[in-house]
């Protein structure tokens, strides 16, 4: 595999001279470009902070450093004013502007600590390097990442295992598995031995990549090595299984983590919890539950949040507020999550003026609300075609401060569009973009469909220009939508010539083999069995029964599951056709594979709503 960039540098032997930038500035230049704080407060604070790193108490003289930059004059940079106090404060000032490089990474000031490093004339210690590059990470300032370590490395510092952690750490949100494996590999290759939170850490990337098979080999490789996997590490692997419905193997997690002399916390009960509602196992969910209190385990929010949500999820409301109920009698306070998974529960149980009289009032009580909250109500509301309420409600959302993001755009587009209403739909795009708010597949999704049912494929298929132009890929439903747009059109050969082209194909050859020999960049994968069976309605109505055969026997070979109407349309084609034959075959393959045949009328589904054949009844 070949070494990224960054990872090549490490390897490298070559080192820089030493920009400009990096020289200290005297005392009084530093003093005069920014004045350090002029009280005396100030003053004692800088003498305070040398003496303590003099003294090697670093703890210590990260708390004076940090209320030395809280003491800057609020026009002044803080990080430069605390570095000129400092510098005029000791003629060997390096030992203290190292630790005020940690102070202020550790206060989230990325830019000053950076401003800071690169004033310094030597390359700081290596917890001061550690610490600018672990803020960078939490900053999800990658590429400064990379490149302040290739820095390092070109002034002389030697990485440590902390250093690699971060770095596998920068992986990790960056989701690149592949350079993980490589700086592992580059740690490896320096002598230097991963420790707990080497193997926790890659252990979680992993699993967040759905890499769940190389995360349990590692796991096992850890413990052979003599390391004991800490709770972070097992609720890394648990919450992936679960997430899966593999809970019985999140189970044998826990059974091993009890066996290794851990006590479970808070949130490996949370993880165990979500699963068994996530397969409906509520006794398993609820024993569990009880079970913290053998543990000495104290309930928590999240806990709570996962039984409210269970509850829900299960069907059982009442329940759901009975949870609710205990937790706030235990003093726990809701937080944002708390009320969203409420109010999306009775949106989701069709009590949406409940679940709109508990967001009024949590909000009246000052409970912290997010997006997600008001998100759910604007979603149940388009869903039911009540664009006022829709809209009423994103108002009061801007009123109180949470500012509508994509998803909310994104309802209220897809709300209207299903409406017919598409000025408005493309109003609220227009006034997404303007706010900065990036739409995302399922935005273009909505629009295309609205533009595509209003008869308009030329605005469809702009949109989808505009999406692919930006990045963002077309997924099923995209690609559905547009197919069913061309055959409302009576384009169906334009149809059959998408669905190839993001089958592999560039013209109709042998539809059957359709998914071999891609000869396209498109991603193949696309094209489903809604795809598939809007095309195959499409040549039905257009009286291309034959052709409409072929697409389902392409289904069919690919593992596809047709749905009744389908199969319908498809058994009526045959007879239509005299192969009477051909149309008992149909019948029995969905009987086998376990399609229940339709005794009355067939209703076309919403994506395919134009009208159906006359007459076109199943035959049973």
């Amino acid at each position: 595999m070949p070494l990224s960039p960054p990872l090549r540098l490490l390897l490298s032997s070559r080192r820089r001279p030493l920009a400009p930038h990096h020289r200290l500035l005297s005392a009084s230049s530093g003093a005069a470009a920014t004045p350090a704080p002029s009280s005396d407060r100030a003053a004692h604070l800088a003498f305070a902070v040398h003496g303590s790193a003099a003294a090697k108490n670093f703890p210590h003289a990260i708390r004076l450093t940090k209320s030395l930059v809280q003491a800057s004059s609020p026009s002044a940079r803080p990080g430069a004013a605390a570095f000129a106090a400092l510098a005029s404060t000791s003629s060997c000032p390096g030992p203290a502007l190292g630790v005020l490089v940690i102070a202020l990474s550790q206060m989230a000031l990325h830019d000053e600590a950076l401003s800071v490093f690169h004033r310094l004339p030597m390359l700081p210690a290596l917890p001061v390097c550690n610490a600018i590059l672990d803020v960078l990470v939490k900053a999800h300032k990658f590429d400064r990442v990379w490149k302040l370590f290739d820095e390092m490395l070109s002034r002389g510092m030697a990485p440590s295992v902390v250093t690699y952690n971060t770095l596998i750490n920068a992986c990790r949100h960056e989701g690149t598995v592949a350079k993980a494996w490589e700086v592992w590999n580059q740690m490896m290759a320096r002598r230097i031995d991963p420790n707990v939170v080497t193997y926790s850490t890659m252990i979680c990337a992993l699993c967040e990549e759905g890499c769940i098979g190389e995360a349990e080999q590692l796991f096992f490789a850890m413990k052979e090595t003599g390391m004991q996997p800490n709770h972070y590490t097992h609720n890394a692997l648990m919450s992936s299984h679960c997430k899966i419905d593999g809970v019985n193997r999140a189970l044998a997690l826990y059974q091993g983590l009890l066996k290794s002399g851990l006590v479970p916390n808070a949130v490996i009960f949370t993880t165990l919890i979500d699963g068994f509602f996530q397969v409906n196992r509520i006794s398993d969910a609820k024993n569990t539950f009880l079970d913290m209190h053998r543990y000495g385990v104290a309930p928590t929010v999240p806990v709570y949040n996962s039984l409210i949500d269970g509850a829900f999820r299960s069907g059982d409301a009442q329940e759901a507020l009975t949870v609710y109920q205990d937790m706030t009698r235990l003093g726990l306070r809701p937080d944002e999550f708390t009320c969203s998974i409420i109010i999306r529960g009775f949106c989701d149980g069709g009590q949406v003026q409940v679940a709109a009289r508990f967001l009024e009032s949590m909000q009246l009580s000052g409970f912290n609300l997010n997006a997600a909250a008001y998100n759910a109500l604007i979603d149940e509301y388009c869903k039911d075609g009540n664009l006022a309420e829709a809209l009423a409600t994103c108002t009061k959302m801007s009123e109180v401060g949470i500012e509508p993001n994509v998803v909310t755009y994104t309802s209220l587009i897809d709300g209207h569009s299903k409406k017919g209403k598409m000025e408005i739909a493309m109003a609220i795009y227009t006034e997404m973009i303007a706010k900065g708010v990036e739409p995302n597949v399922l935005t273009y999704t909505a629009l295309i469909h609205g533009h595509a049912k209003d008869g308009d494929i030329n605005a469809a298929f702009r949109l989808q220009k505009e999406m692919v132009e930006k990045g963002i890929s077309p997924n099923s439903i995209t690609v559905s939508v547009l197919v069913d747009g061309l055959c409302r059109e009576n384009r169906v050969q334009d149809a059959v010539t998408l669905v190839l082209k993001y089958s592999g194909q560039k013209k109709n050859g042998d539809i059957p083999f359709c998914f071999s020999n891609p000869t396209t960049e498109e991603n193949h994968s696309i094209p489903n069995s809604v795809t598939y069976m809007t095309l195959i309605y499409g040549l039905y109505l257009n009286g291309q029964y034959h052709e409409a055969g072929k697409f389902f026997s392409c289904m069919r070979e690919s593992g596809m599951v047709p749905d009744s109407f389908t199969y319908s349309l498809l058994i009526r084609g045959q007879c239509m056709l005299g192969y009477v034959l051909n149309a008992m075959m149909l019948y029995a393959d969905m009987v086998k594979i376990g399609v229940k045949p339709m005794r009355y009328a067939t209703v076309c589904p919403e994506i395919w709503s134009m009208d159906s054949p006359n007459g076109l009844k199943t035959q049973t």
